[in-house]
Parts: C-alpha cells; structure tokens; sequence
C-alpha cells in the first residue's frame, strides 16, 4: 500500500503567497500612480506659482509706470495752467489800456464790415513810429453847460484845430445846477479844422484823440483842470 506526496496545505500557502504578491504589486501599483501624480500637481504648482510671480511683478512694474506718468500729466497740467494764466493776466492788461482796447475794436468793427483782414494786417504793418514831433503845448477852453450863459469858448490849436466841448452841470449841496460842468460826468469834445470833417470825441477825463491835417498829426489828452476848465495837452508829428 502506497501514499500520495500531495499535500492540501502546500496549496492553501501557494494561494495565499500569490494573493500577498497580487496586493503588494498593487499596492505600489497605486503607490507609483499617486507619487506621478503628486509630482506632477508639485511641478504645476510650481510652474503656477512661478506665473502668478510674473503677473504680479508685470502688474506692479505697470501700476508704478502709471503712477510715474499721472505725476507727469498733473505737472505739465499745472504748467499749462500757469501759462494760460499768464496769457490771460497779459491779455487782460493790454485791453484794459483805453488805446489798446479802442483799436481791438475799430479792428473788430472794420473785419465785421468786409474789410479784408490782410489789408488791415498791411496798413499795420506800414504805420512807423512818430517822427519830428514838436514839444507838448498846453491849452484850455470853458465846458459850456445847460446853464452856462457866458461867451462860446474853444481852444486854438496853432490856428489850425479849434477844440471846444460841452457837458452837465454840476450840482450843489441844495440839488441846484451850477453853471460849470461836473467833471465826473461824460463830456462832449469837437475837433473841427478847415477841410477836415468834424469829429467828436465822446467819455469820461481823461480823453485821447488824434487828428490828421495836412502834413501833420496832432495828438491830444484831454484833462480835467480849473473849475469850468479842461486842459488840452497836444503835441503834432509829421505824417505818414
């Protein structure tokens, strides 16, 4: 009688020996799969972080160079801003001067009428200081009045120009008319000279007028002087 060598235990130990290799291969199975993908979320990671780094750098050096040029807009702003009103302050100046403001408009007047601009431009440019001009004289003539009765009086100018005006009566302490003019007041000034048309010149004192006769351009300042009284100040230079 024979026995068999086979042995039901050696199987049970083979089983379990192949079950035990099966898990520990899958084990490190997964063990590989989570470590590749935990390396690769690491080097992603990384690469974002490295990019967030350089939006943010980008961003900063963007939000500096934008500060840098709003500092420089609000200073050529405020530069701009002084100039203009210098230009204002010097515009300003020039027309408030009563000479100054009277060409701007006979200028502005003459353009509205459909004189050509280039023509004023040329009969600018062709006028030349004052030559041969004579000493300053002094004159005066009585501003006739609603109630001044006396003698019609002028001012000779060499025999040439007769200078004579007219204005209102001052008023005393009772609220009556005087018979001499109030110098606070308008006053009306004719310039009249042989084969010249008249011309009247019209405003508070200080006025100015110029006139041409002949050869010759006589410049006046009219002024306030003695009670009754204005003063003609003139002088005269050859013209053109």
């Amino acid at each position: 009688m024979s026995f068999s060598a086979y042995n039901p235990y050696d199987r049970y130990r083979q089983r379990s020996a192949i079950r035990t290799t099966k898990f520990i291969a899958l084990f490190f199975f997964f063990l590989a799969i989570f470590g590749g993908g935990y390396w690769v979320g690491g080097m992603r990671y990384q690469q974002n972080m490295y990019i967030l780094q350089e939006e943010k750098r980008i961003l900063s050096e963007g939000s500096e160079q934008a500060q840098s040029d709003m500092i420089e807009l609000r200073a050529e702003a405020q530069t701009s801003n002084v100039r203009l009103e210098q230009l204002r302050a010097t515009y300003e100046e020039l027309i408030s001067q009563g000479v100054m403001r009277d060409i701007i408009t006979l200028v502005r007047k003459q353009i509205d009428q459909g004189v050509d601009a280039e023509r004023l431009k040329s009969i600018i440019l062709s006028a030349r200081p004052p030559q041969n001009c004579s000493d300053p004289e002094n004159k005066r003539f009585v501003v006739s009045t609603p109630v001044y009765k006396g003698p019609r009086s002028a001012a000779s100018i060499n025999g040439v120009i007769s200078v004579a005006g007219s204005g209102t009566s001052s008023k005393n302490n009772n609220g009556s008319k005087e018979a001499w003019f109030d110098p606070e007041q308008p006053i009306d000034v004719t310039f009249k000279a042989k084969g010249v048309k008249l011309q009247k010149k019209k405003g508070l004192l200080p006025l100015r007028h110029s006139m041409i006769v002949k050869d010759k351009e006589y410049r006046f300042t009219i002024t306030e002087g003695a009670k009754s009284f204005v003063k003609v100040t003139f002088d005269h230079c050859d013209y053109p």
